[in-house]
């Protein structure tokens, strides 16, 4: 930065990010995934997020960190009928058209349940995976996981008659004024302004789509979890995202063979603001499988 000048604002630093790595567009057989990938090193962590109101790009901050020590392959957006099969199948032709054998998969909320089906069924490109609040479905169920399941797909259930009486924009408005609470600075929510507008009914049609796939269609065992012996890294917290998984923890890391269990004292919307803590813990982790595997 030149001296004398003013520092750049969260939300300049977000349209900047913006325009230096635009998004591409892979087509597979008609259906569109939307990307970006930039970065440095010999692995690459692919970007599987979905949280409330956010999308990928909305924790570029943690992207850029990490793309100091690795390759970051961010999936922005989809154009095809959803469903979590066609979005692994055609994330599976992307990853083979870049060029890359394995891939570590960094999932939140329902892209963590994407990163989940996408280890399962494509075993032999995933070297690893990292899961922050993320949504499962265990074979082996407990109360807590049974009673939590059947609770958001009631919601999802529900969501569409709700529609009617509260529109997205009143729950938007509801969204910004509790994160303008929290926040300090008026600069940094401008860019959660910014964010929150982006989010459309099709949007959310599309996410709660993916989550009823997930909690009805895919059922995970410890078996198929069994290859990733120490490569999974489980963050856990406070995070109140109602589409999370907070409640589904314990399920999670039963299922992982010896995974690495973090404490993040975040939420989804200060890992936008402050992304340092879990991208240490990241690029910790990474460290720690190398050597493990070069042993």
């Amino acid at each position: 930065m030149v001296e004398g000048m003013k520092p750049m604002t969260l939300l300049e630093q977000y349209v900047s990010f913006t325009k230096e790595y635009s998004k591409k567009s892979f087509h597979y057989r008609g259906d569109v995934i939307n990307y970006r990938l930039f970065g440095t090193g010999d692995k690459v962590v692919v970007f599987l997020v979905g949280s409330s109101m956010f999308t990928s790009e909305a924790y570029f901050q943690l992207q850029e960190e990490l793309s100091k020590h690795v390759q970051v392959l961010t999936i922005e957006d989809f154009s095809m009928k959803i469903s979590i099969q066609r979005i692994i199948h055609c994330l599976s032709y992307l990853i083979k058209m870049l060029g890359f054998n394995k891939v570590i998969l960094f999932g939140m909320s329902h892209g963590g349940g994407l990163a989940q089906a996408f280890a399962r069924d494509y075993a032999s490109q995933t070297e690893g995976i990292i899961l922050y609040n993320t949504l499962t479905r265990p074979k082996k169920h407990n109360d807590v996981s049974k009673a939590a399941i059947e609770g958001i797909l009631k919601s999802i259930i529900e969501l569409k008659e709700l529609r009617r009486i509260l529109p997205l924009k009143s729950i938007k408005q509801v969204l910004l004024d509790q994160i303008e609470s929290k926040l300090d600075s008026e600069d940094d929510f401008e860019l959660f302004q910014l964010l929150i507008s982006k989010y459309t009914e099709s949007d959310e049609r599309e996410q709660m789509e993916i989550i009823r796939d997930l909690l009805t269609n895919y059922i995970f065992d410890r078996r198929d979890f069994k290859y990733l012996n120490y490569r999974s890294l489980i963050f856990y917290g406070y995070d109140e995202d109602p589409f999370g998984g907070t409640d589904l923890i314990e399920s999670l890391v039963d299922m992982m063979t010896n995974p690495v269990l973090r404490f993040i004292e975040t939420d989804r919307y200060q890992l936008i603001l402050n992304p340092m803590p879990i991208a240490d813990a990241i690029i910790e982790f990474l460290k720690l499988y190398k050597q493990k595997s070069a042993l």
